[in-house]
């Protein structure tokens, strides 16, 4: 099987989403305030996040486990939170053997000189989605909320909205369950087999684009 080198990311969708990442900051929003409302504690055994990355010859799958978090929720809006993931705990789903722990390796930065090709977990172990706050959204078929955040991978942070269904319905859980996502992976520094960065790649290029699905569940406390 030819191998294809996959990248992909995070970010926190709730139920259904709609996202793309935009802009360029590279530091995050403070506030001496915390968030408004009521915790609700990230269930990380009911909670991952899976992706996808492409190219010519094909694609693979994988997931990165959630490491925990919080979601603070005020009423009926989200107003703040962060969603730990544990990059070192990355998976490739459709490779067994020498060629799953190869790809995984390489991902992880675990090879000898291909520390920085993807994630560098010895150095960059996880990554988060802090949530800065919500709107409420009216008959839109994509999501009940506009979710307002930022993303930091291997400490580059950026800015990433997304419409989510959020189901508050039981009064002591928050459900969360993503519709698929695309993000552009060289925003965050991962730029190999990028043809933005490398001229003559021919068929031999990896996407930008990463496809991710994220699920969460949440309980009160």
């Amino acid at each position: 099987m030819k191998k294809l080198i996959p990248l992909a990311f995070a970010s926190l969708t709730l139920l259904t989403i709609s996202c793309k990442s935009k802009g360029a900051e590279e530091t995050p929003a403070t506030t001496s305030d915390a968030p408004k409302g009521i915790a609700y504690q990230v269930d990380v055994p009911r909670s991952e996040l899976k992706w996808m990355a492409f190219k010519p010859s094909g694609s693979h799958t994988g997931i990165f486990p959630i490491a925990g978090g919080n979601i603070y929720v005020d009423g009926d809006l989200i107003t703040g939170g962060k969603i730990d993931i544990n990059v070192a705990g990355l998976q490739v789903l459709d490779l067994e053997g020498q060629d799953k722990a190869d790809l995984e390796g390489h991902m992880k930065g675990t090879i000898p000189g291909k520390e920085n090709d993807f994630f560098n977990v010895a150095q960059f172990p996880t990554a988060t989605f802090t949530i800065l706050g919500s709107t409420k959204l009216d008959n839109d078929p994509l999501g009940t909320h506009m979710i307002n955040g930022q993303l930091t991978i291997k400490d580059i942070t950026k800015p990433v909205n997304f419409k989510a269904v959020v189901d508050l319905s039981s009064g002591m859980a928050l459900k969360a369950t993503a519709e698929p996502f695309v993000i552009d992976r060289t925003e965050w520094g991962i730029s190999i087999m990028s043809k933005k960065f490398f001229d003559n790649l021919k068929d031999n290029f990896v996407n930008d684009e990463v496809k991710i699905q994220l699920t969460i569940g949440a309980v009160k406390g």
